[in-house]
């Protein structure tokens, strides 16, 4: 993954499980493991992708200001902007994913969205106009 001629964000969220988390990213919402440290035994961190969106997810391992962190996927959205709603939610419907939100029209814009097991939840929707 590279920045092209600017700033890309890429959120890093706290998760309960990793092993759940991976498999959850994975096997229902279709993104790949692109990294995983340390490479053996579990997972501390680790980086998923998927049509240009990236996540990176960390357990706490206690070296973060508590000030700072604050609870797993409380009111935490991501936005994620993709083609064909449609049939990515079928997609995702067809996986098991857990539906927060079916299919409707806002702004002028059609959008749904998913929650994780941590508690956060992805909202897909149309581009922007």
């Amino acid at each position: 993954m590279e920045a092209k001629g600017g700033w890309e964000v890429v959120p890093l969220l706290q998760v309960s499980s990793m092993e759940d988390t991976l498999l959850y990213y994975r096997e229902v919402l279709g993104f790949a493991l692109d990294f995983a440290w340390p490479e053996e035994g579990e997972p501390k961190w680790a980086m998923v992708s998927r049509e240009g969106a990236h996540f990176m997810f960390t357990i706490d391992l206690g070296t973060s200001s508590g000030q700072f962190i604050a609870e797993k996927g409380n009111g935490e959205v991501f936005y994620l902007l993709c083609a064909d709603l449609q049939a990515l939610y079928s997609e995702l419907v067809e996986r098991g994913a857990i539906i927060v939100q079916e299919p409707v029209t806002f702004g002028g814009r059609r959008q749904f969205s998913v929650g994780d097991p941590n508690g956060y939840v992805l909202a897909f929707s149309e581009p922007f106009s």
